[in-house]
């Protein structure tokens, strides 16, 4: 009796200061599927992404590409090379604040359309790292490309921490198409 007692006091503190402390058990690697390769893009990187909005203290936000999409192309084979040139038309145009080369890269109009959200005139974006790209056989020779950065929110004046994961897919023709954004 006194033993289940000791158990269940110390599980109940422990459950009171994970909670208590703000953080979760986060893993280190995510599971992956048999048929993913995942290729980290730079090891640093802070797995935790805060995207609660706080308020901009720093009035220097600069909008900006400041991603080396020269290294993410040796990481892939030359047919898959083209993805990035997709991936990076997109991000400039959120950058540049460019609603019709924004909307260029996706399969269809449709999907432009629901992705219209992360396009606003009032987001400032700085695109700062690729943090995976995985290879998706099963999914018609598809690319997920996991991109980090920071929004300014202009109307609230709040920065947030943005991790937006692009599924880019390879058409019958050969093209790259997004066809969604995570």
């Amino acid at each position: 009796m006194i033993k289940t007692s000791v158990v269940t006091t110390l599980l109940t503190s422990l459950f009171f200061l994970t909670a208590c402390s703000g953080e979760s058990l986060s893993k280190d690697e995510p599971t992956p599927s048999t048929n993913t390769p995942t290729r980290n893009i730079s090891p640093n990187t802070t797995k935790s992404q805060d995207t609660g909005a706080k308020p901009s203290s720093n009035t220097s936000f600069k909008a900006e590409l400041a991603i080396d999409l020269e290294s993410a192309k040796n990481l892939l084979k030359e047919n898959e090379r083209s993805a990035l040139d997709v991936l990076e038309k997109n991000l400039t145009a959120l950058v540049e604040h460019d609603h019709k080369l924004y909307r260029f890269g996706f399969v269809d109009d449709r999907l432009a359309d629901a992705m219209d959200f992360y396009y606003g005139e009032q987001f400032q974006y700085m695109f700062s790292n690729i943090e995976s790209i995985e290879k998706k056989e099963a999914n018609y020779n598809q690319l997920h490309i996991t991109v980090l950065g920071e929004r300014l929110d202009t109307t609230t004046d709040t920065i947030e921490k943005v991790k937006m994961m692009y599924a880019i897919r390879q058409n019958e023709q050969g093209d790259w198409d997004i066809y969604t954004i995570d």
